[in-house]
């Protein structure tokens, strides 16, 4: 018996063992970035774009808009989050290089994805792996901290994906999906 719950654990891809420890630490990573979270309401989330937009570190009406320096180039990030039950419980965000352009490919895609990953690594530290997730069903950076989950992943040619996800929520929607 003990052989088989061996073998059935080893044949369970990297990313769902990955999940099921953290989430079993019963530990939560709230904190996202510019001082977002998750669980964080709707008017928390508008107040704090609009103190964040009148200090001139955000810009946007429908959509956020930040610029940083942090990277090889100036990038653009693009995001609003997910709610569910008036709460953050997803950020998405769209990343490119302010100077992309097609004949530039230092500015692609597949260049700014090492310089996220390697950006998120000394922000949210390491642990980064790179796997197929089954909600995304594509190729991934990924890290996972007790509930939350970062991937960073090419969208297109310029813009790169990075999702934050509260996946104690996500598991609580898909359970409901399932009944």
């Amino acid at each position: 018996m003990a052989l088989l719950i061996i073998v059935a654990c080893k044949q369970q891809p990297a990313y769902e063992r990955l999940v099921e420890e953290e989430l079993q630490k019963e530990v939560r990573y709230d904190s996202l970035f510019l001082g977002y979270k998750f669980g964080m309401s709707k008017k928390d989330f508008f107040q704090h774009s609009w103190k964040l937009n009148q200090e001139h570190v955000v810009k946007g009406n429908a959509q956020v808009i930040y610029e940083f320096d942090d990277l090889a180039s100036t990038a653009q990030m693009v995001f609003y989050p997910d709610f569910h039950n008036n709460r953050i419980y997803r950020m998405p965000a769209e990343i490119s290089y302010k100077s992309w352009a097609p004949w530039n490919p230092e500015l692609s895609a597949d260049s700014l994805l090492v310089d996220l990953v390697d950006f998120y690594r000394k922000k949210y530290g390491d642990g980064f792996i790179k796997a197929k997730l089954p909600d995304i069903e594509r190729m991934s950076w990924v890290k996972v901290d007790g509930n939350r989950r970062i991937a960073v992943y090419p969208e297109d040619n310029r813009k790169v994906r990075v999702e934050f996800l509260d996946l104690t929520t996500q598991q609580m929607l898909d359970n409901k999906q399932d009944k």
